[in-house]
């Protein structure tokens, strides 16, 4: 019997009037595409006319909103996305980026051959727009070819670990498929995180369902950098360190509650050196005042650090030598 992978493509549009059309057409271009989902997310500029024009023109193109046209941030406009999307496959696609030809060929010959595995992971390459959207990426530390992949296959039951310990790089979600049932699992995107909430998707994919690894030499999609890019705008230090850490903050209290405790652990463990790491890399004197500052701060706002010896083995690095932590 012949495989029949129908995929759902999930794209979130907040002013990307400029891209948009490139991005669901390269979708459409997929024939393991059975419908893309445009998710309008309150855009001031004229995305809704386009993603309007697109669902007109393709029968496949399905277009939402939330109540009232608001705008409520990515982590919702996924949801709703995911919500409406009727096929037991779902992709993901940003409005500024775009797939490349044969985006699912190689996870559907994956899949097919194993049942158990609940998705597949690929590389994304970099297209840049325009020199805005170069020197911010090339400021953090970034070359225009750069490729956001795992650099080599990782074991689906050692792929949580290996992300936890930063090994082989991470995942992007413009290079995921998988099911519809693994998403059931993790839950939703968390919506109170006004960044990063595709990278605790990948945590909490990686932690519940068996995902393996596709092509990781060559894009699948393009990441297009340009200058409204969120991620790369300029913040200061401070707010960035903090959304990092709420990032954290909120994956770890989501694997106390989803994972075994040495998973958790595992995650726990990254997060307080990130936290500690964040700050002493910037200035190393800083350690005994503004790192343990840190460390309280991450107390104050998540009480249960404090029943974990190691959250105690870093902010008293003597007790952890004692404690052999």
């Amino acid at each position: 019997m012949t495989f029949d992978m129908q995929v759902s493509v999930v794209i979130p549009v907040y002013n990307a009037a400029a891209f948009v059309r490139e991005a669901a057409e390269s979708a459409l271009a997929q024939p393991e595409t059975a419908e893309v989902v445009l998710v309008e997310d309150g855009s001031p500029d004229d995305s809704l006319a386009v993603c309007e024009s697109l669902a007109a023109e393709y029968e496949r193109v399905h277009l939402f909103r939330h109540p009232n046209g608001a705008n409520r941030g990515a982590g919702a406009t996924r949801n709703l996305g995911i919500l409406s999307s009727r096929f037991e496959y779902v992709a993901f696609l940003d409005a500024d980026d775009f797939y490349l030809p044969e985006r699912f060929a190689t996870p559907r010959a994956i899949l097919e051959a194993d049942a158990t595995l609940d998705g597949v992971y690929e590389a994304v390459g970099t297209y840049v727009e325009d020199p805005t959207g170069r020197e911010r990426w090339e400021a953090q530390g970034k070359p225009v070819d750069y490729l956001t992949t795992i650099i080599k296959p990782v074991a689906p039951e050692d792929l949580f670990e290996d992300l936890c310990h930063r090994r082989n790089g991470y995942f992007h979600l413009d290079g995921l498929v998988v099911k519809r049932a693994a998403l059931e699992r993790t839950g939703l995107f968390d919506e109170h995180l006004r960044l990063h909430q595709d990278t605790a998707m990948m945590y909490k994919l990686a932690g519940v369902a068996r995902l393996a690894a596709g092509r990781l030499e060559q894009p699948v999609a393009m990441r297009r950098v340009h200058a409204h890019n969120r991620i790369t705008a300029p913040r200061p230090p401070a707010e960035v360190y903090e959304m990092r850490m709420l990032l954290y903050d909120t994956i770890w209290r989501w694997a106390k509650r989803n994972l075994p405790p040495e998973k958790a652990r595992l995650l726990l463990e990254y997060y307080l050196r990130t936290a500690m790491g964040a700050a002493t890399d910037e200035n190393p004197l800083l350690w005994k005042a503004q790192v343990r500052w840190l460390l309280a701060k991450r107390l104050f706002h998540n009480p249960a650090l404090g029943r974990d010896p190691f959250y105690w083995a870093c902010f008293l690095p003597g007790l952890g030598r004692r404690l052999k932590l």
